[in-house]
């Protein structure tokens, strides 16, 4: 109980004195335009409600072995995770810009299975403790055109590539064919490149406080992928001045493929939504 009262005293007090920090920031410079800025840089974190189902086929004297489905969240639970979001743009004209994101989460648990796993040939029997290891990196790079600009708001059309870099990795006790067991470590990697078209609206509420929404779809069966994604998001920012920003918002990223290469021959769907805080500088 001490401790939580500690833990909450200091988070008070960050807060207090952050809010301070804003509030100087705020008199001495004037808000910037953001319809008219140069480049933005927003870094962020993530309360994240993620939902990862995969499955990893392999192959056991040259015949192929389905993989089973694995609820990865279900399974292994949250352990230990790290996720932030990086977001850039540059205007290098009125209506154009070059926009960049880096999404990153990483997570990893043990867990004692009551269900048997099937997983690149590797079976993970019941009652096996079974260590779980995600990563995602997710990159985006696209141009915005402004077809709609006004004083306070601005309506753009996206075209771009996500790429998706994911690692899957278990290990544990798996059956060693022979009525035993043996420790094993199997590691399901992919990049996934998808284009990506969208829109994203940009609006001057009053004062300092803008509205920033954009949503991008796309789906593609092309050589060894076939999937679809879509990401939406909607954001609310406070820019007293060009270097002192505070946002809050909601991003939901979707990503859902089929994939048949040498080191991922299986399902992925993938999806991660919550809320998002997050500092930005405009300059």
């Amino acid at each position: 109980m001490r401790n939580n009262k500690i833990r909450w005293r200091r988070i008070l007090t960050t807060g207090a004195a952050s809010g301070l920090l804003l509030a100087a920031s705020a008199a001495n410079a004037e808000g910037p335009n953001l319809l008219d800025n140069g480049f933005n840089v927003s870094l962020g974190t993530f309360i994240v409600n993620q939902n990862t189902e995969v499955r990893l086929d392999g192959t056991t004297a040259g015949e192929v072995l389905p993989g089973s489905p694995v609820d990865w969240e279900k399974t292994f639970g949250d352990g230990d995770t790290t996720r932030f979001r990086l977001d850039g743009y540059w205007r290098f004209a009125e209506r154009h810009k070059v926009r960049m994101m880096w999404f990153n989460s990483s997570r990893d648990d043990s867990k004692t299975i009551d269900t048997e796993i099937v997983w690149q040939g590797e079976t993970f029997p019941v009652n096996a403790k079974v260590k779980g290891e995600s990563k995602f990196n997710i990159v985006e790079l696209a141009y915005e055109y402004a077809f709609m600009r006004r004083d306070n708001f601005e309506l753009t059309g996206t075209a771009g590539v996500h790429y998706t870099d994911l690692s899957l990795t278990l290990s544990g006790q798996a059956l060693d064919g022979e009525g035993g067991t043996r420790q094993v470590k199997e590691e399901g990697s992919v990049g996934a490149p998808l284009p990506v078209f969208g829109g994203r609206a940009l609006w001057r509420m009053g004062g300092d406080f803008w509205l920033d929404a954009s949503l991008q779809w796309f789906a593609l069966s092309i050589d060894e992928y076939d999937g679809s994604i879509w990401d939406a998001k909607i954001d609310a920012i406070w820019q007293p001045s060009k270097w002192v920003g505070l946002g809050l918002g909601y991003n939901r990223f979707k990503v859902d493929v089929g994939v048949n290469t040498d080191k991922f021959d299986g399902d992925l769907n993938w999806e991660y939504s919550g809320p998002r805080i997050f500092y930005t500088v405009h300059f």
